[in-house]
């Protein structure tokens, strides 16, 4: 699908929540960086991907510290391969592990603990094993 058709449909909450896998949240962070820089792609994806969660009466499923998360860490991986920007496939490939099991990768970053914390569901919460690449955001 075209970047740009997918994020009105996204915005619009005109997609089926049941086409709202994880490649396509994948496809939706990957969408925005192509149009924003990074730093305003994760604020516009993290904000819409709470809009439709609550809109299909998930909301209990967004998790803003994770979401987040996952976003800097593929915006950083953008960031060091410019190609990723233009290539979805090969985005796809240069975040295999993230496709697979983001929670997992996320822990390199985070405790069980302070990421099943309530706080960090609600808002972002800084990591308390590794820094996340928050460099990636100034661009």
């Amino acid at each position: 699908m075209d970047p740009q058709a997918f994020l009105r449909e996204l915005e619009s909450l005109s997609l089926p929540a049941s086409s709202f896998n994880h490649k396509a949240h994948l496809f939706a962070a990957w969408s925005y960086r192509r149009r924003y820089p990074a730093r305003e792609a994760a604020a516009r994806c993290a904000h819409t991907l709470s809009r439709f969660a609550m809109a299909n009466g998930a909301a209990e499923k967004y998790h803003h510290t994770l979401t987040l998360s996952i976003l800097t860490l593929l915006y950083d991986r953008m960031a060091n391969d410019a190609s990723l920007a233009s290539d979805w496939e090969a985005f796809l490939t240069a975040c295999a592990d993230i496709r697979q099991d983001a929670r997992h990768v996320v822990l390199n970053h985070y405790s069980e603990e302070r990421l099943d914390d309530e706080a960090s569901r609600k808002a972002f919460v800084e990591p308390d094993r590794q820094p996340l690449p928050l460099l990636c955001l100034s661009h």
